[in-house]
């Protein structure tokens, strides 16, 4: 068993640890600090590459103590010095990444460099690169006396699935939209609709998993033509609509996930609280009886009366940190009818 970690937007950590448990089957969650899941598995890095609330992975190479002051620095160097890493191909230029938490009297900086040249003192051959030239690179937490020294197995593709995907203005990263899937607990059989849906980052996750049909739609026409440029029309319909006045019967609809206007998304003419009004009308409306539904909002109490006066269950929600923001995720549930 190997011991790695997943970097995840704080507030997100259970959701996260919940898809490991789910996609890695031999898992074992050992800690959950803020922004990080800790967990053992003997999987590949294929299987792991599934979990995508995560932002990126990394395998733990050596985890150790070390004092607060700048003499202490040298045992970095040699510890590190002392670590088999002949698994890693050492034709590529390395680079070390760090980060410290507590009342240290040395830089992050100055932690790299020694984690740098430990590396050199056994491998001379091995060469650094920079910042932003190297294909190797190493990650040192330094969290009060703790230290962690782990390998980073992911780079940006990761977290934003490939370079070709275009963005709208405000767009949610795919890792969140995958979290609020997740959340939806997608089936087969579902009825999926994203009422918001932007430049469809939620609905190109949903459509990660099979579905009986997904659908979305935006008010914006140039905000559509991008989602359509995002995903395939096989796997998801998206239309030009206004949230308000979906075009969807009574109780047809399973699950819906969206992410609704809030801080630069908001024009400031606009009444965002009569809008989510509106919105969280048509959404209870449309969804099935004991259908779900994943909300993201800055807009906490109006949800929560919303939806306690429409009948909507909370189920969970997960106070996130977002952009400068701090937008609540909301899990509700349409009671059954009697």
């Amino acid at each position: 068993m190997t011991l790695y970690f997943a970097s995840v937007l704080p507030g997100l950590e259970y959701v996260l640890s919940d898809e490991i448990n789910n996609k890695v089957t031999d898992s074992e969650i050992i800690e959950i600090n803020r922004g990080k899941v800790f967990f053992t598995t003997a999987k590949t890095f294929t299987c792991l590459s599934s979990l995508r609330s995560a932002d990126n992975l990394f395998q733990v190479i050596d985890q150790f103590q070390i004092g607060p002051h700048k003499k202490h620095l040298s045992h970095v160097s040699e510890r590190i010095s002392q670590l088999d890493l002949d698994f890693i191909d050492h034709n590529d230029l390395f680079w070390v990444n760090a980060s410290r938490k507590g009342k240290q009297t040395y830089s992050r900086f100055e932690a790299a460099k020694k984690v740098m040249e430990g590396i050199n003192n056994h491998y001379p051959d091995w060469n650094i690169g920079t910042s932003q030239n190297h294909q190797v690179e190493f990650r040192l937490d330094i969290e009060h006396q703790h230290v962690i020294f782990s390998l980073r197995l992911t780079d940006a593709t990761f977290r934003f699935r490939g370079q070709t995907r275009r963005f709208s203005r405000a767009s949610l990263l795919p890792t969140v939209a995958h979290a609020m899937v997740h959340l939806s607990d997608p089936k087969s059989t579902d009825v999926f609709v994203d009422p918001c849906c932007g430049s469809g980052t939620i609905l190109s996750e949903r459509a990660t998993y099979s579905a009986k049909r997904i659908v979305g739609g935006d008010v914006s026409g140039d905000v559509t033509k991008v989602a359509k440029s995002n995903i395939d029309d096989t796997k998801a319909q998206i239309n030009v609509w206004d949230a308000r006045e979906l075009p969807l019967s009574n109780g047809c609809v399973d699950k819906i996930v969206t992410n609704l206007p809030f801080g630069r998304q908001i024009s400031p003419d606009e009444d965002l609280k009569l809008f989510n009004h509106h919105i969280m009308n048509e959404i209870c409306r449309v969804l099935k009886p004991t259908g779900r539904a994943v909300i993201l909002s800055e807009s906490v109490n109006q949800l929560l009366g919303e939806a306690k006066r429409l009948g909507l269950l909370c189920l969970e929600s997960y106070s996130l940190s977002l952009k400068g923001l701090n937008p609540t995720l909301f899990v509700f549930e349409k009671q059954d009818e009697l």
